[in-house]
């Protein structure tokens, strides 16, 4: 095998373990995230109860709740996401860790 293909492979290894990383969601009950509750918490974008039966937040990190919904189960839990996989870093970013690290390591 190549090493390119090596490397294209460990790529998109990385990028679905990124992507997969995103969708992890947790099931709770609903005790606890009441609609006052919820709202007095959220940091980012409040919903109030929708024709669904939903209500949420959504925080600037891309963390959230859903609470409520249609059916007898869903009315009694809520979802919640953790916030938005963070980017890889650009090579210029890169550099100046890399550069600020050395400077760091030769300070005594």
């Amino acid at each position: 095998m190549s090493k390119i293909r090596v490397r294209v492979a460990i790529f998109a290894l990385v990028a679905i373990a990124f992507v997969g990383n995103s969708a992890i969601a947790k099931e709770v009950p609903i005790a606890g995230h009441s609609k006052k509750q919820v709202k007095d918490s959220c940091q980012g974008t409040y919903w109030p109860t929708s024709g669904g039966g939903t209500y949420g937040c959504v925080n600037p990190d891309g963390s959230g709740i859903i609470c409520g919904g249609v059916t007898a189960h869903d009315k009694k839990t809520c979802g919640t996401f953790r916030e938005a996989p963070r980017r890889l870093p650009t090579r210029v970013e890169v550099r100046k860790a890399e550069v600020a690290e050395e400077k760091a390591q030769q300070k005594p």
